[in-house]
């Protein structure tokens, strides 16, 4: 891999993550709004939905890359590498427990188009996240949101120092909206993920 492929990938990624709320919606309105916001010019989606069942999100999932294709967006499945090959998907998206329990990048088909995001919550799982080849982190939560109300918030003085130290771009997640992109990235975020702000 030339030197500079990994600036060259990070540069590429959008500054606006989708991160998938079909559980919620119900599918059909999901997929209704995922147009919508393709059209309006979402390039990057994490497709969730966890507690759907195994087939169901794979169909969904295959769906999703469907329509974001023609649209030039990618599509990352939160999840195993192998669901997300068999949506024929641009990427996965790990959670902090199963990024943990890695100690080398993903074994993926396409390693240079194919992109490996990672939850994280603090330092220790920013530095791990960048030790395993992630192309990029989410990290969260920066301020209060709906699903956690009382939890302990990083803020954006917490989130810029950890932002700052983390050689792999980072996108801010956790009560944030469209709006607040300039505002992140001022304190050194890539860019927001955003849950329902993406579909509304």
């Amino acid at each position: 891999m030339p030197a500079n492929f990994p600036v060259l990938k990070a540069l590429s990624l959008p500054s606006v993550l989708g991160i998938s709320h079909a559980e919620s919606l119900g599918v059909d309105t999901f997929l209704a709004r995922l147009d919508l916001a393709l059209h309006n010019g979402l390039r990057l989606i994490q497709l969730r939905d966890k507690t759907l069942p195994e087939e169901a999100r794979l169909q969904l999932a295959r769906e999703t890359v469907r329509r974001a294709r023609p649209h030039g967006a990618r599509v990352l499945v939160n999840g195993s590498l192998e669901l997300a090959h068999a949506a024929n998907a641009d990427g996965v998206h790990l959670d902090s427990s199963a990024a943990a329990a890695m100690m080398a990048r993903p074994d993926c088909a396409a390693p240079d188009s194919f992109l490996v995001g990672v939850s994280c919550h603090g330092a220790a799982e920013l530095a791990h996240a960048a030790v395993i080849g992630a192309d990029f982190a989410l990290l969260s939560p920066v301020l209060p949101t709906l699903t956690h109300p009382g939890a302990a918030t990083l803020g954006w003085d917490g989130f810029s120092a950890l932002a700052a130290a983390s050689p792999i771009p980072v996108y801010g997640l956790g009560g944030l909206e469209r709006d607040d992109v300039a505002l992140a990235q001022s304190h050194g975020a890539h860019g927001v993920a955003l849950l329902r702000g993406a579909w509304t």
